[in-house]
């Protein structure tokens, strides 16, 4: 297969990576985030994810590596026997096994994340993180759950409830506390 044949199963897999993880995440707190999300929003939440926590990205590529490493060994091992494994059946193993791998990587973190945070407001351990301006002048001190390109999604200080608000033309300001 080229490059050209990938793209679209590529995009397609970046699709149900963001889909799933975020769609894990937000169900585990009881939103549904599909009803909130845009095309970006899913295409982006994995680059998000990454950037959010780095130490994936550094896991991910180094369980990679040491995988790919091992299949050349086993490769070169099995061609004085044998000449039936090819460099196309090893490569193709090795995408389908790192697919897989991210994946399940993706769907720990959205099921991580979600329970812990879900635990987190279960018990009422919930550290206020942010600030929200808003337009008509009101402040609110919130724990920032999550947003998409049009929403964010917060519990306000004092209260149990999930609160969904509009981003545009609502919120003047987000305030992170250190």
């Amino acid at each position: 297969m080229t490059l050209s044949e990938f793209l679209p199963l590529g995009y397609l897999y970046v699709l149900i990576l963001g889909i799933i993880a975020e769609s894990i995440y937000y169900g585990l707190i009881g939103i549904n985030f599909l009803n909130y999300a845009g095309i970006l929003d899913v295409l982006l939440g994995p680059v998000a994810i990454l950037t959010d926590k780095p130490i994936l990205l550094v896991l991910l590529i180094l369980v990679g590596s040491i995988f790919y490493y091992l299949m050349i060994l086993r490769n070169k091992k099995n061609e004085t026997k044998t000449q039936d494994v090819s460099a196309v059946d090893a490569s193709t193993a090795f995408l389908l096994v790192m697919a897989i791998m991210i994946l399940a990587a993706f769907v720990g973190y959205g099921l991580g994340r979600g329970m812990s945070e879900r635990n987190d407001i279960a018990k009422n351990e919930i550290e206020h993180n942010t600030v929200l301006h808003f337009l008509n002048g009101e402040k609110k001190e919130v724990r920032n759950l999550g947003n998409t390109g049009s929403f964010i999604f917060y519990i306000q200080k004092d209260k149990e409830n999930i609160s969904v608000a509009p981003i545009s033309n609502n919120i003047m300001e987000i305030e992170l506390i250190k």
